[in-house]
């Protein structure tokens, strides 16, 4: 049985670890969770989720993921790049200040122009901010849905990290209270059930 299954991830185009997790449940519907990973600075993405039957999954689960992961790999990509050019700043930034001490202004100012400008925003800062700002409303989004529909392991699996998001911490831990307080009536509820 040949099907090409891994020439179809091969050509999705995405160079790192491509972490696949498939539960099937009593009825035959499948879950697949798709966690894009390439170093331990990009930490954080919240995984993939297509859930259909098998045959379906067969049908459209590569066209479904083709452009999820052209955007996931470009966040990441965009994540390498800007952790690099933070890192030249900061080396430049300790020789300049030891320059500075031994040189003249006019040599410092000649300098900075062949520097970045810290503030000023790279062109493609607000496409980052906006994938971002879609990646946290998707996972807030799953993790309500999975919460209506009783799955609360679940649902706090797909909440955001409050480290990736500091400026969402305070909604990101009310939405997990409220999810665990769900889940201990449910889980009350259910232990009368049984006894």
């Amino acid at each position: 049985m040949n099907t090409q299954f891994f020439q179809q991830i091969a050509g999705l185009g995405f160079t790192g670890n491509f972490l696949l997790n498939i539960h099937q449940d009593e009825t035959g519907v499948q879950t697949v969770s798709v966690v894009l990973k390439k170093d331990k600075a990009v930490n954080g993405l919240p995984p993939m989720l297509f859930k259909a039957t098998a045959s379906e999954l067969d049908e459209k689960f590569f066209e479904e993921i083709k452009q999820p992961v052209k955007q996931t790999a470009g966040l990441i990509t965009n994540l390498e790049t800007y952790q690099k050019e933070l890192e030249k700043v900061k080396k430049n930034g300790k020789n300049d200040k030891d320059k500075a001490v031994k040189t003249t202004t006019a040599e410092t100012d000649e300098e900075k122009d062949d520097e970045p400008d810290l503030f000023s925003a790279p062109a493609d800062d607000t496409e980052v901010k906006a994938e971002k700002k879609r990646l946290f409303d998707e996972a807030m989004d799953k993790s309500k849905e999975l919460a209506k529909q009783m799955k609360y392991v679940e649902a706090l699996a797909q909440l955001p990290d409050p480290a990736d998001y500091p400026d969402k911490a305070e909604l990101i831990e009310s939405r997990r209270k409220e999810i665990e307080a769900g889940k201990e009536i449910y889980e009350k509820l259910a232990n009368q059930f049984k006894d």
